[in-house]
């Protein structure tokens, strides 16, 4: 049994840009609790998913491990049940753990070592791997049909449930189906029918598009209680080369100013809707009297850039996409406090761990966040994020360390920003000369961690995208 009556509350929502809360000083974004969460708790301005897209990210943070460690490339890549997660771990030391949601594991294995779980989409997953046919959505010209169509759509939804419409949850109704689970969860341990102490996860799936939500949370921002996206050129010449690759993707066209208002505004809307969620969550938990011994986590399992640099969606390095927000709150961890150290969600695994009084194994590259909000040093200089899935021709992998941040591109020249000056990532200073000493340091680094080729190779082959005579389908 764990050494702690402690319980705990891990909220992940999917795609939530790092910047669009009020604790993060945001002038028009209304999240009251995850700011009460910050307020009374810590959070981290420089955290990273470990790799921009659903599937990939969340079986990263469940394992503890990075993608390329366990080959759950993209979405349909199931994860081995072999791999061990902090669920089980927590379950086989006597905690019961409680998946409620989304956390998109793929195919027959949907459980991922909780010890109950209950969740609505079922993540199939690819029915031969590598496939028959190379992977389109990694060659040249490929485009995505729906997804212009998912930003000129953005706006209010019909007050009536989409599931008695259609007969399909959309985001919405999926995460009210979640929250009354929770609700439920939490009725049921304080009637005394289940033992303290517990761990539950809710997944949810606002603010993922697409961008329609309830009039209510709309209208809370169309047209002006909004920021338009900055460097919303499209296209966006300016751009890396794989960088362009992917808008040419998107397949997007012209945004108007209209429809950017419009996808801001629903975008807003959404996270204002999570948080009402999480509030009815936070306030479950004070009236059933488990405020004083839970610790809270919250996150998103990736971003989304909402037309910063002529980028909709995830994918991209970008910090609107790899950027994630992240709070603990509770028992123990220091109130009112942030910590702008990098730290990447492959920490999720050790810090919870740590928590519970229990150690992590030591094939795990993170390292617990309790010590370093409790003022130690840190244990890890960098966060380290990767990308092998759609609409990039090449791989991707990303270092943040000190004031900089470096992406390797595949086949492709680097690129590097300076954070603390450069905030919006504007300025690549790759190509001057000055800063080659810094762009081999960061090569080394990543080196350190794995060999980005090699591990391209891998990918692509699973992907389908390496024919036989070894031909590179994505050149």
């Amino acid at each position: 049994m764990l050494p702690s009556p402690q319980n705990l509350l891990v909220i992940c929502s999917d795609q939530h840009h790092p910047l669009m809360t009020g604790y993060r000083s945001h002038p028009y974004v209304q999240a009251p609790n995850l700011d009460r969460l910050a307020e009374e708790g810590t959070h981290f301005t420089r955290a990273y998913c470990n790799s921009p897209v659903c599937t990939p990210s969340r079986m990263s943070f469940i394992t503890g491990k990075y993608v390329h460690q366990i080959g759950t490339w993209m979405i349909g890549f199931p994860l081995d049940r072999a791999e061990m997660t902090w669920a089980r771990r927590l379950d086989q030391a006597g905690m019961p753990t409680t998946m409620l949601g989304k956390m998109d594991f793929c195919g027959d294995y949907q459980d991922g070592g909780f010890t109950d779980h209950r969740i609505i989409h079922h993540r199939q997953a690819w029915s031969q791997i590598p496939p028959p046919e190379p992977w389109s959505a990694r060659m040249r010209g490929y485009t995505r049909a729906d997804k212009p169509r998912l930003i000129r759509e953005a706006g209010p939804r019909p007050v009536a449930s989409q599931v008695e419409i259609t007969g399909r949850y959309d985001s919405y109704d999926h995460d009210r189906q979640v929250t009354d689970w929770a609700l439920e969860y939490l009725q049921a341990r304080d009637e005394g029918s289940e033992i303290e102490p517990w761990c539950l996860y809710v997944g949810y799936m606002l603010p993922h598009w697409p961008f329609r939500i309830p009039d209510r949370y709309y209208d809370l921002y169309y047209p002006n209680n909004l920021e338009l996206p900055f460097d919303a050129r499209f296209p966006n010449e300016s751009l890396h080369p794989s960088v362009r690759h992917f808008q040419e993707a998107l397949n997007l066209g012209v945004v108007d100013e209209d429809v950017q208002r419009r996808t801001v505004a629903a975008y807003y809307g959404m996270i204002t809707c999570l948080d009402d969620m999480i509030g009815e969550l936070m306030a479950a938990l004070d009236r059933h009297g488990f405020s004083d011994r839970t610790t809270i986590i919250y996150t998103s399992d990736h971003g989304e850039s909402l037309g910063e640099h002529g980028l909709y969606y995830k994918q991209c390095a970008y910090e609107g996409s790899v950027g994630v927000p992240l709070i603990l709150s509770g028992p123990d961890i220091p109130e009112g406090h942030r910590v702008d150290h990098p730290v990447s969600l492959v920490d999720l695994y050790p810090t919870i761990l740590d928590w519970a009084g229990l150690k992590s194994e030591p094939d795990r590259p993170g390292h617990s966040w309790l010590p370093l909000i409790r003022g130690a040093s840190p244990a890890c200089d960098y966060a380290f994020s990767e990308f092998h899935g759609n609409f990039f021709r090449q791989d991707w992998y990303m270092l943040v360390q000190g004031d900089y941040k470096y992406i390797y591109y595949v086949k492709e020249r680097p690129a590097l920003f300076n954070m603390r000056k450069d905030p919006q990532e504007m300025n690549d200073l790759a190509a001057d000369p000055a800063y080659a000493d810094i762009l081999k340091i960061f090569e080394q680094t990543l080196r350190s961690i794995c060999d980005p080729d090699a591990v391209a190779d891998h990918a692509k082959r699973d992907l389908g995208l390496i024919g036989p005579d070894g031909m590179d389908y994505t050149d």
